[in-house]
């Protein structure tokens, strides 16, 4: 398996915004081909950061999902979203 490990600068003052919009986020998420499992979290000691953790079958649907997210970056920015961090990893265990 694969993942899409994300990290965002989220604007603090349009976090109502963001909250009313991740239902729907997820719901595509879950859509994509390959989709096994996704985490969306905010880090609790730094709150103007979340981590996205996006598990794929396989390496090819990864770094799809990655291309697209990225594409996306104009609609990020209009809800107070900014990349900081976006990667494809290999998963080696899980439990």
């Amino acid at each position: 398996m694969f993942a899409v490990a994300g990290t965002w600068r989220m604007d603090n003052s349009m976090r109502e915004e963001q909250a009313g919009l991740l239902p729907k986020l997820v719901a595509g998420v879950s859509q994509n081909p390959g989709f096994v499992r996704g985490f969306w979290a905010d880090d609790v000691d730094e709150p103007d950061v979340s981590v996205t953790f996006i598990v794929f079958e396989t390496l090819e649907q990864a770094r799809g999902f990655l291309a697209a997210v990225t594409a996306n970056a104009p609609a990020q920015a209009e809800v107070g979203i900014e990349r900081a961090g976006l990667r494809v990893v290999e998963i080696q265990a899980d439990a």
